[in-house]
């Protein structure tokens, strides 16, 4: 596209890790101009990292961090702090999720952020919410979307199946699609009304999300088993994973309605 969408946004990727950074780079996708702001010295932690051993470069790094100008600046010295609120009062989209505590004594909260300028979308995500006596626990993928939620139990193949751990980003990333919905959001309402305001998001919420399914039903008191039973696999749309070669250098993962004839060819996806 010659005339992105978001080119005249300027967004504040004041975040670090990734679920909060990559909904600023989503953003930045679409054109917005997203300045990221970096502690002196080793930076963000995601970046401090490095590269993955016996390699150069850093594609985990490389993949939340493009399009973005770099800014370091101190926010533990009373001038970085102005610093910082200077390029909010120009702002568009405001993104953080540092923990609860370190908002307030560095003066980043909305109640500090949103008299600067009324119209900024500030953007929060947290580990597991910001209600609660875990509000201002940290956390990461792997523990508050992959394990808390139910998730990593859920997708064992059998009750024996030791859980297994999840991949890099793979709750951070579809959590930051979720803030970025919440900021597109909040962007169309401040075009209709004229108002900033604060979004918020969490990874325990989009884990959540992604388990829906057997959450929404044990909320309206049904019983959700362990395990469905052969029986009842028959009667649901039936998954199955098995070797697509006598070697089982590759498998393959069909699905069919139980409903339907033994007959029916399933869907099939190889990997």
């Amino acid at each position: 596209m010659t005339a992105n969408v978001f080119s005249s946004l300027k967004v504040i990727d004041c975040a670090s890790w990734i679920a909060g950074p990559a909904a600023a780079t989503i953003m930045s996708d679409f054109g917005a101009d997203v300045i990221k702001v970096e502690p002196p010295g080793l930076g963000d932690l995601w970046r401090g990292r490095g590269p993955l051993p016996g390699r150069t470069v850093d594609y985990y790094w490389q993949l939340t961090s493009r399009n973005k100008r770099s800014l370091a600046i101190d926010l533990k010295h009373k001038d970085g702090i102005a610093v910082l609120h200077r390029l909010v009062a120009t702002a568009d989209v405001f993104v953080t999720n540092f923990p609860l505590p370190v908002r307030d004594r560095l003066k980043l909260s909305p109640a500090h952020l949103m008299p600067l300028n009324p119209r900024l979308i500030y953007a929060s995500f947290t580990a597991y919410g910001e209600a609660g006596e875990e509000a201002e626990k940290t956390g990461f993928d792997s523990t508050a979307y992959w394990a808390r939620t139910g998730l990593m139990d859920q997708v064992r193949a059998e009750p024996s199946t030791p859980p297994a751990r999840s991949m890099p980003g793979m709750g951070d990333h579809p959590s930051a699609t979720g803030l970025y919905a919440a900021i597109v959001t909040a962007l169309y309402r401040r075009e209709r009304t004229g108002q900033g305001g604060v979004v918020k998001s969490s990874l325990l919420q989009n884990g959540l999300w992604a388990n829906a399914c057997a959450v929404q039903t044990r909320l309206f008191g049904e019983h959700v088993a362990h395990r469905r039973s052969a029986r009842r696999r028959r009667t649901l749309w039936l998954t199955i994973i098995e070797p697509a070669t006598a070697a089982g250098s590759s498998w393959r993962c069909s699905t069919n309605n139980g409903s339907c004839p033994d007959s029916c060819p399933p869907s099939a996806a190889r990997t």
